[in-house]
């Protein structure tokens, strides 16, 4: 029997968490953890992982399996609140004798960390909305248990016989407290006597003085089996109500319930509701990254009533002040003390991601209550931003791209005076705002809008093509000129392109030269100004590589969809599964970095993982291009319509899934066997208008009532939809042949794509960068 299976069998007999005797304890029962103790990851000393857990509030602690001894991330060792590393570690000591963390037997669950010695079981817990820690130790082979907190920046304030109190450099105005979490008093050396059940763990508060810190210990002895207990529920509900996921490879379905968990840990209300952009070092929402991490972080999951919290509070602090050259835009980053505006992309998305929360939800009624932020968002752009074409124009690092030098600020990928990204997204922007113009009868402003919106779509194909070039220029410079260097920008503005063989080629093009087997490289490796390392501090500064050759995970996401799009989702899937992988099997447990290097370093075969360690886009836009493209589940509650359009992998051959939107469950099923494919779908709780979108045949619409089977069986010749009443009578029935335009599209593209690769890297290639000398300040 291995560690894991044992060590759930000892937790069942074992107590979870010391109560009030009139509480008793919370059983495994109760607590009902089992299908999060299910996608458990074993951790070994040789891995040594990082796991982190936010309390989905404003506070995150940061720790590795065994040793604390990152490269990348030490400094944010610890439990950060706030914004604000309060301390670094602790230390449990029983009978004198240190935990011996470096040689425990890990396993790291999604609601806590777990980790054995032959001296106890130890438990590392948060708790929603609770600026507690819990460090739970059972099975405790002594007498005597302490905790001390470690860090240069933490210190030992008083004690008393209920608690230690220590204070922060890093915040002096807060107190924080370490007592016993089973109600035995502290010794003057700091020891808690173990129970007679084994028992001798401590809570670890932050308050605004003693006071209030001891008061919380208090409430978390009391609460903290229900504290357990709804954290559980909520976390368990999010991977088997809001969403699920079964397939024949148990390792599939497990990397996508972390990468849904990991990506919920990030949804908070630190100020207001937002997104954490990255842990550990952009715990603070950033709208762009918010707003590309919406749909995978909260529409596609169920959230729409949280989504509707982030758009609100966004649109409270947008810019109102006239005056201002940012009128109407919302945010670039919202910390707890500031704000900043200097990004052009962040509010397009914003307007965008109003737009997909309406068709998610179904929730009218916000329309009118956002129009007026909606109309500032245009008219602001178009009084301070908006050129004679129509075009959006900005700054050269007010893109995504926004890496700049120190300290003249002068930006190391420069993307003004408009990009390709950008005038997709604002054309994108100016589409919703005339659609909400419409809805709330401001005819005027819709039709003064759709004459910009007519004229950046009458423009692009003239300004970002030519005839030397298989791709569009990333952007037109400030002499007018375009600019040809090969980014993946140009993924966002594929829409603009009306020529499907063009779309499709474009598409082979942007693979072969940016797509590695890792991710979505930042500038192609034929480029002179390539960065192979994200991270070569002998060469040049990091931010010189940041958007110069560096993967970036969340370009993954539109990466894989233009290929869908394509016909070709076995390609697509591909580069899925690696990134899957990639977020179970390496780097912190159950998430996917921010960044990577572009080559692999001598001597290895993959290359090393930069940037945060949980980024929110990244994890969110693999959620996204499953839900919507891989499952093909749209939702438009505008249009009251369902359009189901699956392109499943020829790996996946069984699959059972639900989903919630409009605020109801849609349970799926696929399964695809001689030939043979069947789809079945049921929407719980809804009438709908199902359209049912396959590549081979036109698309077939039916209107189906809440709670009625709807069967899809597609052969080598035919497609039948059929509706079974709740009864499992069958009330309606359609068929098609497959489509002969269709058909020859399809066979179009697998002529584009045959042979399509990865991106190779040039190891042999020298590169002017690794021959500058960078003297590291």
């Amino acid at each position: 029997m291995n560690f894991r299976h044992s060590l759930i069998g000892l937790l069942s007999l074992v107590v979870f968490f010391g109560c009030t005797e009139k509480e008793k304890y919370v059983s495994k029962e109760k607590i009902n953890d089992n299908i999060l103790q299910e996608i458990g990851v074993s951790v070994s000393k040789e891995q040594n992982r990082i796991v982190t857990y936010s309390n989905k509030r404003s506070a995150y602690f940061q720790t590795s399996s065994h040793i604390l001894n990152s490269e990348l991330y030490s400094w944010f060792d610890g439990w950060n609140v706030g914004q604000k590393r309060i301390f670094t570690d602790y230390k449990v000591e029983i009978d004198g004798v240190a935990f011996d963390r470096e040689n425990s037997e890990v396993i790291a669950y999604p609601h806590y960390l777990l980790r054995k010695t032959p001296l106890a079981v130890e438990k590392v817990i948060l708790f929603d909305d609770q600026d507690v820690i819990y460090v739970s130790l059972e099975a405790v082979q002594g007498q005597n248990t302490k905790l001390t907190l470690l860090g240069d920046q933490i210190k030992q304030s008083d004690k008393d016989k209920e608690a230690i109190y220590y204070t922060s450099s890093e915040d002096p105005s807060k107190v924080l407290a370490v007592a016993p979490s089973h109600k035995e008093n502290i010794s003057k050396d700091g020891m808690a006597t173990v129970t007679k059940s084994g028992r001798g763990g401590f809570y670890i508060t932050i308050a605004n003085n003693k006071e209030e810190a001891l008061k919380l210990v208090k409430e978390a002895r009391q609460h903290h089996g229900e504290w357990f207990k709804e954290r559980t529920e909520r976390m368990t509900d999010l991977i088997t109500k809001n969403t699920f996921i079964h397939s024949e490879d148990p390792h599939f379905d497990q990397a996508l319930n972390w990468l849904t968990l990991t990506m919920d840990e990030m949804v908070t209300h630190q100020r207001g509701y937002g997104i954490y952009a990255g842990i550990p070092w952009f715990n603070e929402y950033w709208g762009r990254d918010t707003f590309i991490s919406m749909p995978g972080g909260t529409l596609v999951l169920g959230e729409t009533d949280i989504a509707k919290k982030i758009l609100l509070s966004f649109a409270e602090v947008q810019e109102k002040k006239s005056s201002s050259k940012y009128y109407g835009r919302i945010p670039n980053i919202v910390k707890m003390e500031s704000l900043n505006y200097h990004t052009t992309d962040g509010t397009p998305r914003f307007i965008g991601q109003l737009l997909e929360y309406i068709k998610y939800s179904g929730d009218n009624s916000l329309i009118k209550t956002m129009y007026p932020t909606v109309k500032r968002s245009v008219d602001g752009a178009l009084k301070n931003w908006v050129n004679k074409k129509g075009y959006l124009t900005h700054e050269d690092a007010d893109t995504w791209m926004d890496a700049r030098r120190e300290p003249d600020k002068a930006a190391y990928s420069p993307r003004g005076s408009f990009a390709n990204d950008i005038q997709a997204l604002w054309f994108q922007q100016l589409n919703a705002a005339i659609y909400f113009a419409e809805f709330t009868g401001h005819k005027s402003d819709a039709k003064r809008w759709q004459k910009v919106a007519d004229k950046v779509q009458d423009n692009f194909i003239h300004d970002f093509f030519d005839g030397d070039h298989a791709y569009m220029a990333d952007r037109i410079d400030h002499d007018n000129q375009p600019d040809f260097q090969f980014r993946p920008n140009q993924l966002f503005a594929m829409d603009f392109i009306t020529d499907d063989t063009q779309k499709m080629k474009l598409t082979r093009e942007v693979w072969e030269h940016l797509v590695y087997p890792w991710g979505v490289a930042s500038l192609s490796q034929e480029d002179p100004n390539f960065h192979p390392y994200h991270l070569a501090w002998e060469h040049y500064h990091k931010d010189a590589a940041y958007h110069n050759g560096t993967i970036w995970q969340w370009n993954n996401g539109y990466a894989m969809q233009r290929m869908i799009e394509s016909g070709q989702e076995d390609i697509a899937f591909k580069l899925f599964e690696n990134m899957n992988i990639q977020s179970l099997d390496m780097g912190a447990v159950g998430s996917m970095n921010e960044n990577a290097d572009a080559f692999p370093h001598e001597g290895k075969n993959y290359p090393k993982l930069t940037g945060t360690y949980m980024q929110a886009w990244s994890n969110g836009e693999q959620l996204r291009v499953w839900y919507q493209y891989f499952l093909g589940i749209r939702p438009n509650a505008i249009e009251d319509k369902l359009v189901i359009a699956p392109r499943i992998p020829s790996k996946l051959n069984v699959l059972k899934f639900k989903e919630k939107i409009f605020k109801v469950q849609l349970e799926g099923e696929f399964e695809r066997k001689d030939g043979v494919e069947t789809y079945t779908y049921v929407l719980n709780d809804k009438d709908i208008n199902f359209v049912f979108d396959h590549k081979l045949y036109q698309d077939l619409e039916i209107e189906v009532k809440a709670g009625e089977r709807v069967k899809i069986t597609r052969d080598q010749k035919e497609l039948t939809i059929t509706v079974f009443s709740k009864e499992g009578k069958q009330r309606a029935l359609k068929k098609a042949h497959i489509d002969d335009e269709l058909n020859a599209r399809q066979a179009l593209s697998d002529e584009i794509f045959e042979g399509t690769n990865f991106c190779k890297p040039a190891l042999d290639k020298e590169y002017e960068c690794m021959k500058q000398t960078f003297q590291k300040q």
